[in-house]
């Protein structure tokens, strides 16, 4: 049975969403879809790392209509928690939001249940919040209440499947880069019967503990956070190429190899870099490979020109919004995102409108308004030609930090290599 909103919610998932994912990224693969289960409730519990955009990959990579559990902060104001309820999307109230608003989960997850009941498909962040570092973090057992209470209430006839998920970028915080989505095997709530009859609170803990051993798997996952900043630098900031960086295959082997030569000495520079980094604001990436010009970046130049001056101006409002209004930094590619979506057709048709009225024939309109659209995806790599980088802006400023910071990341290229060349 098709909710009432069902046009509505596909509308927004494949017009509006989906095909402004495409535009936003270069690539978003996906893996495992094959191994999803058809015709059963599926709860999903993907890991959370970028606000929204993590949601947006899993519902436009699967089939099935999909309920989503939200942090209840997003639902205001009023008129913004209307439009996410309306593509359902539910609120889920933390402690912080008060005991009272905690009460209200109820209510929420006897609708999860409902949904489930109906073989239709939840999506849980079970990590509770976000955070841009590349790891799973312990989850909550909000995920277990809705699925044991769903199994619990239908007598185990559900045949419920939670499917863990990984959302891989090879940069978080911008577009203009790959995304890769892995699917995992689904796991049957059912297995955990014998186990919940007998003792819930054991049950709950195997659960979230097989479900999490899972995600690791599918993700580029760092477990020991001392040593963070290092496997950063080695796996991430010092990879050029993006798709190593999305394949947790390769990522984690590359981190399990690190191991042996982890030393207390190396952990500490790479958090003093780390945070050196952090606090003058420069990529790590940029300094150690500078501003890289590739052959196609001379063949398209002229659109990569185009791209720059006509998204510009369009651009200064979100730039405002991630600079000054915004500070949680997990929101970056979420602000860019969203606000692209309305600001860009926006900004193009009133360009539109003033050549119209300017007499210009509707042929140029036209080709102007085919030639944005193209060349919108562009802007990301535009921007980084015709601005200064990050490090490029340090090394005017601050030479000698420049300097050093270059210098301290040849200690982690000659770590880097040798772990490569065992």
């Amino acid at each position: 049975m098709r909710e009432k909103n069902y046009l509505w919610y596909q509308f927004w998932r494949h017009t509006v969403v989906g095909n402004g994912l495409k535009f936003f990224y270069s690539k978003v693969k996906t893996s495992g879809k094959e191994n999803l289960p058809e015709d059963k409730p599926i709860l999903y519990v993907p890991n959370h790392q970028n606000s929204f955009m993590d949601a947006l990959h899993v519902a436009t990579t699967t089939k099935p209509v999909i309920y989503f559990l939200t942090r209840a902060q997003a639902f205001k104001p009023d008129i913004i928690g209307k439009f996410l309820w309306s593509i359902n999307m539910m609120p889920v109230y933390r402690v912080r939001d008060g005991f009272s608003s905690i009460q209200k989960n109820n209510a929420i997850f006897e609708k999860c249940i409902k949904y489930l009941k109906n073989k239709d498909t939840v999506l849980v962040f079970a990590e509770a919040n976000h955070n841009l570092k590349r790891r799973i973090r312990p989850l909550s057992k909000g995920f277990t209440r809705i699925a044991f209470g769903a199994e619990e209430k239908y007598n185990w006839e559900l045949d419920l499947q939670i499917v863990p998920v990984g959302v891989n970028y090879s940069e978080h915080q911008s577009g203009g880069n790959t995304v890769q989505v892995n699917y995992g095997m689904p796991i049957p709530v059912s297995k955990y019967k014998e186990a919940f009859l007998a003792d819930e609170k054991e049950a709950v803990e195997e659960m979230k503990e097989e479900v999490s051993t899972a995600m690791k798997k599918l993700v580029f996952h760092v477990a020991n956070l001392e040593e963070y900043p290092l496997q950063k630098i080695l796996w991430d900031d010092l990879e050029p190429d993006e798709l190593k960086i999305i394949n947790p295959d390769i990522a984690n082997d590359r981190i399990q190899r690190t191991e042996p030569h982890l030393t207390e000495e190396l952990i500490n520079e790479a958090s003093e870099l780390d945070k050196i980094a952090e606090k003058n604001k420069v990529k790590l990436k940029e300094v150690a490979y500078g501003k890289e010009l590739k052959p196609k970046d001379f063949i398209l130049f002229p659109f990569y020109a185009f791209s720059f001056l006509n998204n510009i101006i369009p651009y200064q409002p979100i730039r405002h919004l991630i600079l000054n209004v915004i500070k949680d930094r997990a929101f970056d590619a979420s602000i860019k995102f969203l606000a692209s979506l309305f600001l860009l057709p926006s900004f193009y048709a009133i360009v539109s409108l003033i050549l119209a009225i300017s007499g210009v024939p509707s042929i140029y309109i036209w080709a102007y308004l085919g030639l944005s659209v193209i060349t919108a995806p562009l802007f990301k790599r535009a921007k980084k030609l015709f601005t200064p980088t990050s490090a490029q802006r340090l090394k005017k400023k601050k030479p000698k930090l420049f300097q050093e910071i270059k210098s301290r990341l040849e200690t982690f290229k000659k770590l880097r290599s040798s772990i490569l060349n065992e």
